[in-house]
């Protein structure tokens, strides 16, 4: 009688990693919640009489507004540390912005197309 080794693999599924929950909240004016928020706020160029822009002639750009406890703050223990030694109180303010395009005419009436930055807030955070 003679062995034989002999190697045994077993293949299993990976864990799904864990997806970090989206802490921005998005509120109205009917809303409740006092914490740090995303409050919508219209941008009109048309009531605002600048009838150089084409287009968009509103865009919707949002702001932040709400309380920041310390249970708030972001996750990492040095950040409470460093806004807790400058004695700075946090603040709800945007955590991610993204851009619009816009049509508009130049001084010398030519037609320009553009992409400004910073424009729109994505999301809302304590900082």
């Amino acid at each position: 009688m003679s062995l034989t080794p002999y190697i045994e693999i077993i293949f299993r599924d990976a864990p799904k990693k864990r997806i970090k929950r989206n802490l921005s909240l998005n509120c109205d004016e009917n809303t409740n919640e006092t914490r740090c928020c995303r409050y919508p706020l219209k941008v009109d160029f048309e009531k605002f009489g600048w009838d150089w822009i084409i287009a968009p002639k509103s865009y919707d750009a949002w702001y932040c507004a709400g309380e920041c406890m310390i249970s708030f703050l972001p996750k990492y223990e040095h950040t409470h540390v460093m806004q807790l030694s400058t004695s700075a109180i946090p603040c709800c303010s945007p955590k991610k912005m993204s851009s619009i395009q816009l049509l508009y005419f130049d001084m010398s009436f030519n037609v320009i197309y553009s992409t400004i930055p910073n424009m729109v807030v994505e999301m809302c955070s304590c900082s």
